[in-house]
């Protein structure tokens, strides 16, 4: 497939297998016996009384609510961690705490991690859309918010480069292909190469539209999206308008 550039990727389908595995089984080992111990160790410190559960790759950071909500947002911080990223093209980022700009006189603590350019985070995030829209898929629990990201994404004017960047959504491409395989509604393999080649669905139809329409309203009830948030309908159509970009920047 093209697009690979330096990736350093399987060749058959047999290694990949084998290197998912390897992956899989360090990940945890590593998430049991430092990232969790880390995390632990760091709550301590600020007496913060919160439990933290170890479960295969992921962290569950359970703390005590001071609100009632609908339980539709649970008491807990999830912390997944993934080893079959390429972490791919990336840059440091500055990070500051929202709060600090309307409470100046406290200090919030700052970082400066490396990321992901948001150009492949579009194009992440787009394909993962792209799966659930061919799976058309009648179940779906705080999803909607990648939706939510998308519009967010194309407010910044990144998505543009992302766009034009056809080398970069090959490589997403490819490297979902090989790792993160699916089937859509019929069973067949969803193709990720002619989805970012001009074939891009980012909009459901069916029962899927409805599913993603009540998670999304969910979502609006229990606090989780900004509260001048548009409408899911309006949200469809932004959606649907980055949808037709994608697919004619990249038609081939």
């Amino acid at each position: 497939m093209a697009g690979a550039g330096d990736e350093a990727l399987p060749k058959t389908r047999s290694q990949q297998k084998r290197w998912t595995q390897t992956i899989r089984t360090r990940l945890i080992d590593w998430v049991r016996d430092q990232a969790g111990p880390i995390v632990e160790r760091g709550l301590a410190h600020i007496c913060f009384p919160a439990k933290v559960d170890v479960d295969a790759h992921r962290l569950f950071i359970k703390y005590e609510s001071l609100l009632k909500g609908t339980g539709f947002v649970r008491p807990e911080v999830v912390v997944e961690f993934g080893a079959r990223s390429t972490g791919e093209p990336n840059k440091p980022a500055p990070i500051v705490c929202d709060a600090a700009t309307y409470l100046p006189d406290l200090v919030f603590p700052e970082a400066c991690p490396t990321v992901m350019l948001v150009e492949r985070t579009f194009w992440e995030k787009a394909t993962a859309v792209h799966v659930f829209c061919r799976q058309e898929r009648r179940r779906g629990e705080r999803l909607s918010r990648h939706w939510h990201d998308l519009a967010r994404l194309e407010e910044t004017g990144l998505v543009a480069n992302a766009l034009a960047d056809r080398e970069l959504a090959l490589s997403v491409a490819r490297h979902k292909t090989l790792f993160f395989a699916e089937n859509d509604a019929s069973d067949k393999k969803v193709d990720y190469e002619a989805a970012v080649s001009g074939n891009l669905q980012l909009v459901p139809v069916g029962d899927a539209y409805e599913v993603l329409a009540d998670d999304y309203a969910r979502m609006q009830d229990a606090g989780m999206l900004p509260d001048e948030n548009e409408p899911f309908g309006e949200l469809m159509e932004r959606c649907a308008a980055i949808e037709a970009s994608a697919n004619s920047s990249n038609s081939q």
